[in-house]
């Protein structure tokens, strides 16, 4: 169950919004040791957790609901336009904008998977920071998805 969420709240932008905004305590950011899986357990598996570094990123969770909607699992792996298909090129841009602006983003597109399925999204992106390090270190992110 999240905490601090509205109860009614069904959209994942607004669960994770709500959830973002509890953990800031006053900074401009949570920090990615705040977050609490078992906190977000409703949604946990449309989630994913990006390590960021300038112009590089780099999964550190992906969640079920997401890897059966890239057809294969990419935790663990880089992200960059080259190296991950079929990872979906505004959602890539959107990892590039939060990490420059330090602010939570919306992004709808649409991607072909590594299967050849279409699939439709609609995600969230935040901003987490880290206690050893300035700026964004983490995004995090949830994504609801259909094949098309």
């Amino acid at each position: 169950m999240i905490t601090n969420a509205p109860a009614k709240t069904k959209r994942i932008n607004e669960q994770l919004m709500a959830y973002w905004q509890s953990m800031r305590k006053g900074r401009l950011m949570p920090l990615e040791s705040d977050i609490n899986p078992s906190d977000l357990a409703a949604i946990w598996p449309d989630c994913f957790l990006v390590q960021s570094h300038e112009d590089s990123f780099r999964y550190d969770y992906l969640g079920a609901s997401l890897i059966e909607a890239y057809g294969d699992d990419f935790t663990g792996h880089e992200i960059c336009e080259a190296l991950l298909f079929p990872h979906p090129e505004s959602l890539f841009r959107t990892f590039h904008r939060v990490y420059a602006t330090a602010a939570p983003v919306m992004d709808e597109s649409e991607f072909k998977n590594s299967k050849g399925v279409v699939i439709k999204y609609r995600s969230s992106v935040l901003p987490l920071a880290h206690a050893s390090r300035s700026g964004v270190a983490f995004l995090l992110g949830g994504m609801r998805w259909k094949a098309y």
